[in-house]
């Protein structure tokens, strides 16, 4: 693991009604390490499944499943069905698909999945994959370029589901700490620029006329605006460089990997889609059936999910009374004063009427903003 140079994020939000996140997350990066897998994040993932095969774990690549088999009678999930029509019994599913693609295809239909389809989307993306003949050295290992109209650009993307009319973009190129990610003397380039996700019912067209969702143009003017941002404020000819490119689309997304309305953060991380209100990793109804990934508990983000994943683990040892194979961690329980014991606080008339009007402006504001 190598640490980079430099270190970005991208937006789950607009910065413009989370000033607090975005500076916590600023305090993150600066004040602890960040670290670079060699040979790319896949590395990562070969190292969970050779983790996952010293444990007796086989995995299926390639296999689609098409259905959550249910037991009506006692509500609970018994396997999964293949779209080959074979059926695997289980004790346990756990979910790892987005979330409320699961929802709306691989489970019985039901109030929840029509309420997860009306809660708001995160962002997509349009993101190149971009092999250079050459390097390319006006390019750190992590770039942001910000548009001069930035507050407007978050309006195009979470509001009016389209790209912004100047881009923002983030551009990495993991040569810079990886060798082995190009060939000697030549420069990989991977580009992210955020967009709207698809408006449901159009994603294979990528078009819809009341909203302007025309992805092959849309897609033509993030090209463009990369090649021209990063030659005005670099010097760097991007275009006459590339010998091969690879390419997603918010409509890519939601078919190569059921990404819901092709947002590839999940579920919103607005007020009401965070903490207590994120779905739960365990169904409310079904038994046997549990949840993890980015529209669960706690939230998105790697890292963010990977402890999610140990939280649902421990939700699913807890159920079956089994003993957990980690150490329950060194935090130390916190001491409740004498005087927390003392039962309620009284009941106090000025303080309930403040306490309800600082909560009437707190969901007037949150109306406003939204709308």
């Amino acid at each position: 693991m190598r640490r980079p140079p430099h270190t970005a994020y991208c937006s789950i939000l607009s910065s413009r009604r989370a000033y607090g996140t975005f500076q916590q997350i600023r305090l993150g990066h600066a004040a602890n390490d960040n670290r670079y897998p060699r040979g790319g994040f896949h590395k990562v993932l070969d190292a969970l499944v050779k983790v996952g095969e010293r444990f007796g774990v086989e995995y299926r690549f390639n296999t689609s499943v098409t259905e959550v088999i249910v037991d009506d009678r006692n509500k609970r999930a018994t396997g999964v069905r293949l779209d080959s029509g074979e059926t695997l019994k289980a004790d346990v599913v756990l979910m790892n698909a987005d979330l409320v693609y699961a929802y709306k295809n691989l489970l019985p239909p039901s109030s929840t999945a029509t309420s997860l389809d009306r809660k708001p989307s995160s962002c997509a993306s349009i993101s190149f994959y971009w092999s250079m003949d050459t390097i390319i050295p006006q390019l750190h290992a992590h770039n942001v370029f910000l548009a001069d109209d930035f507050r407007d650009s978050f309006d195009d993307i979470f509001k009016r589901q389209s790209i912004p009319k100047e881009p923002s973009f983030y551009v990495h190129v993991p040569t810079r700490v990886d060798e082995s990610a190009a060939p000697a003397g030549k420069d990989t380039v991977v580009v992210l620029v955020p967009c709207g996700h698809l408006l449901e019912g159009e994603a294979k067209a990528g078009l819809n006329p009341t909203s302007q969702q025309d992805w092959d143009a849309m897609v033509s003017k993030a090209r463009n605006a990369v090649f021209d941002t990063i030659k005005a404020r670099t010097g760097a000819d991007m275009k006459s460089h590339i010998v091969n490119e690879l390419l997603n689309t918010p409509a890519t997304w939601k078919e190569k990997f059921n990404l819901d309305k092709g947002a590839i953060l999940g579920l919103s991380h607005s007020f009401f889609n965070v903490l207590s209100f994120r779905p739960n990793t365990k169904h409310d109804s079904i038994s046997a059936l549990y949840f993890v990934g980015a529209s669960t508990h706690p939230g998105t983000g790697v890292p963010i999910v990977l402890a999610g994943s140990k939280i649902t683990a421990d939700q699913i040892l807890d159920d079956y009374g089994m003993m957990k194979p980690w150490s329950p961690g060194t935090h130390k329980k916190r001491k409740v004063s004498p005087l927390d014991k003392e039962g309620s606080i009284p009941f106090d008339l000025a303080r309930t009427l403040l306490v309800t009007l600082a909560l009437l402006t707190l969901v007037i504001y949150l109306w406003t903003t939204i709308i």
